[in-house]
């Protein structure tokens, strides 16, 4: 019969499970259910035996993507969660998306005796894990009676700052969150660790630098300040929030460049107005056929008074009826206008009326006239 692999993993499940209850202690029970196929959350580290002041390489599988996990060395056991953890040397990372990660952190004693372990937690989620480790030079002392989970409130969550003139056309916005806790319960409540985040969509899960923090005496209040920057050109509701130990807070920030909106709104309307000019001009332009010039090609002949002279005159003999009292009142016309009380040349007379005046269209009759006009042109001149 084969035992070995068995036995191995009997063995595993034995050596692991001081770390299991404590990982599974801070899951609901509908999603421990939920998850029952899921891998549970597990830490590693290079060495079990650390030494203060010496770096500690911590790997972990199974974790939920994209959170925030926070590991640290703590005593007794991690008993009463953070009061017995050396949060100030504490290291910070994100589970990459295979659900690992892996962190070096700086060991230390800390303010609980041991038997020592490395907890690591999740934020945001419930999820941590705890792995037994020897601390050289650390004498170990019983384990404390369990008592009542400390209880820390959050009193108020604040996010101020008003958009400048660079925001509102596309800058980084800033933001400061100001959260204040207190203590509620009759003990101390050690340095919990503050964890602070952003993101879009009501989830806040890009990390922000958070200061550390102080023992917490019992009935005090403490408010911790974060600054927090928003990428450029940011749009829309933004939410921030994280944890301070159990507690968790939440806020929210709208952020709109209207500057930058209103340069892109009248870009478009003088566009769209540049477009509409250019149509209507290529509208009004009228084809130009061959061998007729555009109207704005043709050019009319300047109007001398010469010509207004010789319109007038035209005019003058059009009226005088035939050829014949044409004659006559060009004839009359020049004597008047030259003051000679006589022109003898006829023949030029007649000439110039020709010139003048065009012939009249010939009707039935006109012989008659003109041969009729003869006795009344002589008798003009024997007149004259």
């Amino acid at each position: 019969m084969n035992l070995g692999v068995p036995t191995a993993a009997l063995a595993a499940v034995f050596l692991a499970g001081p770390a299991l209850p404590a990982a599974s202690a801070r899951t609901d029970a509908p999603a421990a259910s939920a998850r029952a196929d899921a891998p549970q959350p597990s830490i590693g580290v290079g060495s079990t035996r650390l030494s203060p002041g010496r770096p500690a390489t911590v790997t972990g599988t199974g974790w939920p993507s994209g959170a925030t996990v926070q590991a640290e060395v703590c005593g007794a056991r991690a008993l009463r969660g953070s009061a017995d953890c050396d949060t100030l040397r504490a290291a910070v990372a994100l589970v990459a998306a295979d659900g690992t990660f892996r962190v070096t952190l700086i060991a230390g004693a800390p303010p609980s005796r041991c038997p020592c372990v490395i907890r690591v937690t999740a934020q945001p989620g419930a999820s941590s894990a705890r792995l037994d480790v020897e601390l050289a030079g650390q004498r170990e002392a019983p384990l404390p009676s369990l008592a009542p989970a400390p209880r820390v409130d959050v009193v108020r969550t604040r996010l101020s700052g008003s958009p400048g003139l660079a925001e509102l056309f596309g800058a980084s916005p800033h933001r400061t969150l100001a959260v204040t806790v207190r203590n509620p319960g009759t003990t101390a409540l050690g340095r919990a660790p503050l964890i602070v985040a952003w993101g879009t969509g009501g989830t806040a899960d890009i990390p922000v630098s958070a200061p550390l923090t102080r023992d917490l005496p019992a009935g005090a209040t403490r408010t911790y300040r974060v600054r927090v920057t928003l990428p450029a050109a940011a749009f829309g509701r933004y939410s921030v929030g994280g944890a301070y130990g159990p507690a968790k807070f939440s806020s929210a920030t709208d952020v709109y460049p209207w500057g930058l909106i209103t340069t892109a709104v009248l870009s478009a309307l003088l566009l769209v107005h540049a477009i509409g000019v250019a149509a209507r001009r290529r509208f009004r332009q009228r084809p130009v056929r061959a061998g007729v010039p555009a109207p704005d090609a043709i050019v009319t002949a300047p109007v001398t008074p010469t010509d207004i002279e010789l319109t007038g005159l035209r005019t003058f003999l059009a009226r005088a009826g035939n050829e014949g009292d044409r004659t006559i009142a060009l004839h009359t016309l020049l004597r008047h206008v030259s003051g000679q009380p006589e022109l003898t040349d006829r023949q030029g007379l007649d000439d110039l009326v020709r010139v003048l005046a065009p012939p009249l269209p010939t009707r039935p009759g006109d012989t008659a006239r003109v041969e009729s006009d003869e006795p009344r042109d002589a008798r003009s001149r024997e007149a004259r």
